[in-house]
């Protein structure tokens, strides 16, 4: 079985915007999770406003990733993790999830 790590936002746009980077090899060696406020920021990009381009997302995230979605206890560790440095809720919210989960971050 393999290790489940979280994967940040940018290892996905690297991949989807240039067909390279490390998303490949992560995948032949881990079961690949994002955290819910990650599969929102992707599908916000400006990029994926053509209908048929945010289905191809959709359909990316869904064949490579499960979505971690966010829960109380993500939510009071982001809170923790706010009141102690100067990141923005969506990179609070990754770093609680992956603490929370217990996962290491791919970024």
């Amino acid at each position: 079985m393999k290790k489940s790590i979280l994967v940040d936002i940018p290892i996905i746009t690297d991949y989807l915007k240039t067909g390279k980077g490390v998303l490949p090899a992560a995948y032949e060696q881990f079961s690949m999770n994002i955290a819910s406020t990650t599969y929102s920021e992707l599908l916000a990009s400006q990029t994926f406003t053509d209908p048929s381009l945010e289905t191809e997302v959709k359909d990316f995230v869904k064949k490579y990733f499960s979505v971690i979605d966010i829960d109380s206890a993500i939510a009071m560790e982001a809170a923790v993790i706010l009141r102690s440095s100067d990141l923005t809720l969506a990179t609070a919210l990754v770093a609680a999830t992956a603490k929370v989960k217990n996962l290491e971050i791919l970024t």
